[in-house]
């Protein structure tokens, strides 16, 4: 029993003894500059994480640039020729200017997308703290905006222009 009055009193006094320099260091001037520099080394973080996220992003439009251009190149080709041989072109021309409208969507839905990623990267760490998930969750929305007008461009290839292509082979040219 005695033992047990003497293991109580050590544990209550080692609280005590350590709760002491505790609480005295929330109030020395030190510990809130610490707080505010690690504070501005984890914003230095994220802000260089959503400049990488930026780079990638615009490799991946330019790669997508890159491949719509040279796919249109090749299907206007195709529709000079077959204009040339006297083909009913009309359709895969409307179709092309169609989807070269859906191209120029995706162009500015993903200019919106990294103008607010640029935005937020654009914070100062006490601007972030109010609106940073705000910001990043319209830039989530912005860029399953993005995401779907990529399917949707590739998708009107795959099932709208192709199948035009195919009519134009089925079709007997008038010039012929």
């Amino acid at each position: 029993m005695r033992r047990a009055f003497i293991l109580v009193g050590m544990v209550v006094a080692v609280l005590a003894f350590s709760a002491a320099p505790a609480l005295a260091q929330e109030g020395q001037p030190g510990t809130e500059t610490r707080l505010q520099e690690r504070l501005q080394e984890r914003w230095e973080l994220v802000q260089k994480r959503i400049e990488l996220i930026i780079a990638r992003f615009n490799n991946n439009q330019q790669r997508h640039q890159e491949t719509y251009e040279r796919v249109r190149s090749t299907v206007e080709e195709l529709l000079e020729w077959a204009r040339a041989k006297g083909y009913d072109v009309s359709k895969l021309e409307q179709d092309l200017n169609t989807w070269g409208s859906m191209f120029a969507k995706f162009s500015q839905d993903y200019q919106a997308f990294i103008r607010k990623l640029e935005e937020i990267a654009g914070l100062s760490p006490e601007q972030a703290k109010g609106s940073f998930y705000a910001m990043l969750r319209e830039a989530r929305r912005l860029l399953q905006v993005v995401r779907q007008d990529v399917m949707d461009i590739r998708l009107f290839y795959q099932q709208t222009i192709r199948a035009d292509i195919q009519d134009l082979k089925e079709q007997f040219p008038e010039s012929a």
